[in-house]
């Protein structure tokens, strides 16, 4: 039987509106999964910009003292380099503060960032100025502030400003901090606890490794006359300090007197495992010449916070965890972004219900438009059924007749809502021209990720459930009798 799927008198015009309705669902559906799918990828990401996707801290990080650290050496970062997946590896360090001007204090979260950094989030969301030093050992104390902190503190490049730190055993550490430039991500959260500056500034303030100083003066030595003397002083250390001589026989840290000619080298550890430092003098009969003092700089550039880890593909974030896990040693732990931030990544989890609703409401609409038209266009056929069954047609190819009208009007409709949901994210994503409340929303636009192997998943999807739905419609063929149908008019 040769029948016009677009039916004719009142057919017509219900088959071009189930269409219709087909194709505004399917663009409907197109633009819901490439905008949550956008949104999602734009709002992890600028999470995961604050971060990575994974780190390595100590096991027990922050519950006894010097337990913040890693080691350099206990982590090979060319293994975790070599791991499947992994992009990026770079070392941190991030600790409590309060940056203060002359009028204002605000409670912190500085992170220290190295020279081998990926700063590329740094630079997008880079407002004003420019980024610290992060790869000069020897640079200037400079931080990067939002601009969340710049409005409530007043502050601008090149003002300075006074950081008090917490180190490794609780006690503050001011340090003056030259501003070189305000950030802006539109995550007001981060925002506004995030301030960055060079690693090397929070592993001298950290306290995490021992720092030892040669102090020279003149003194008085069991109520003798003056002389000059030698004194170590000492700090950081996750135990009482031991001091260690060699050319000399001494014992603690001082003062000792400097008599004759001389060279003495002490090392200052702590019963703890952390690196120690040495210190060194050397002196002429004491009183002529001025000794010369040197020290190693202190132990703590042989620690960091942690290591992060930026991955290749966010699906496979929980397998390549897995991979560093056994990659690391065992006193050391392997954090996600989803261990670090579970409400924003279940918040994001929840958006794909809202799609799932919309397509469960889409495809309904769907079907109950293609049983409409597909009764329309049964009645106005009623004669002809009544005639093939008549001549001993059976109902089932009769229905399967019905069925495939259905489904090429459900391909035209998918064809349209296709060209219009992929033009309209198309458009969206090249213009931004919708635009969004960065305060309430994160993002200053509409973002657009076009998963093709998702849509073309759900499309037939769509397309197999309204084909079966519509077999339902179709058996009001098997209840029309055949003399009856022949007298229809």
């Amino acid at each position: 039987m040769t029948v016009d799927p677009t039916g004719k008198g009142i057919a017509r015009p219900v088959v071009r509106i189930a269409e219709g309705g087909v194709a505004v669902g399917v663009a409907l559906i197109i633009l819901s999964l490439a905008i949550v799918q956008g949104f999602q990828r734009d709002v992890r990401e600028l999470v995961v910009g604050f971060g990575a996707h994974l780190r390595v801290v100590a096991a027990d990080q922050g519950r006894t003292q010097g337990t913040d650290r890693v080691a350099w050496s206990d982590v090979d970062t060319a293994a975790l380099k070599m791991v499947p997946g992994v992009r990026h590896v770079q070392a941190f360090a991030q600790r409590p503060a309060i940056i203060e001007t002359t009028e204002e204090v605000e409670g912190v979260i500085v992170k220290g960032l190295g020279p081998d950094a990926d700063l590329d989030f740094l630079k997008r969301s880079l407002r004003m100025g420019r980024l610290p030093a992060f790869d000069a050992a020897d640079a200037a104390m400079e931080i990067l502030v939002s601009a969340i902190h710049a409005r409530e503190l007043g502050l601008v490049p090149d003002r300075k400003v006074r950081l008090l730190l917490a180190d490794a055993r609780g006690e503050i550490r001011p340090r003056v901090f030259t501003v070189t430039g305000v950030y802006e991500t539109g995550l007001q959260e981060f925002d506004a606890e995030f301030v960055f500056c060079g690693l090397h500034h929070l592993q001298a303030l950290s306290g995490w490794g021992i720092a030892a100083r040669m102090l020279v003066s003149d003194r008085m030595v069991d109520d003798g006359p003056a002389v000059r003397c030698a004194e170590v002083t000492a700090t950081g250390g996750s135990d009482r300090l031991r001091y260690e001589w060699t050319g000399v026989d001494w014992k603690g840290k001082g003062p000792h007197p400097l008599t004759g000619l001389g060279e003495a080298m002490v090392v200052v550890s702590d019963g703890g495992g952390t690196v120690p430092d040495t210190a060194w003098v050397v002196w002429d009969d004491g009183l002529s010449e001025a000794p010369e003092v040197r020290t190693a700089g202190g132990s703590s550039g042989h620690y960091v916070g942690g290591f992060e880890m930026r991955v290749e593909d966010y699906a496979s974030l929980w397998t390549i965890a897995d991979s560093v896990f056994f990659a690391v040693p065992y006193d050391l732990d392997v954090r996600s972004v989803v261990d670090d931030h579970p409400e924003m990544f279940q918040w994001l989890a929840m958006l794909d219900l809202n799609v799932e609703l919309i397509i469960g409401l889409m495809v309904l609409i769907a079907i109950l438009n293609m049983a409409s038209a597909l009764l329309l266009l049964m009645l106005e056929r009623t004669r002809s059924i009544g005639l093939l069954k008549a001549l001993g047609m059976a109902d089932r190819p009769l229905m399967g007749v019905f069925v495939r009208l259905a489904v090429r009007i459900l391909l035209r409709g998918l064809a349209w809502g296709n060209a219009l949901g992929f033009g309209l994210a198309l458009f969206q994503q090249s213009t931004g021209l919708v635009k969004l409340d960065a305060a309430s929303y994160y993002l200053s636009e509409v973002p657009i990720a076009l998963d093709l192997s998702r849509i073309a998943l759900v499309e037939c999807g769509i397309l197999a459930v309204c084909a079966l739905a519509m077999f339902v419609p179709a058996r009001y063929i098997s209840r029309l009798d055949p003399v009856e149908s022949l007298r229809f008019d």
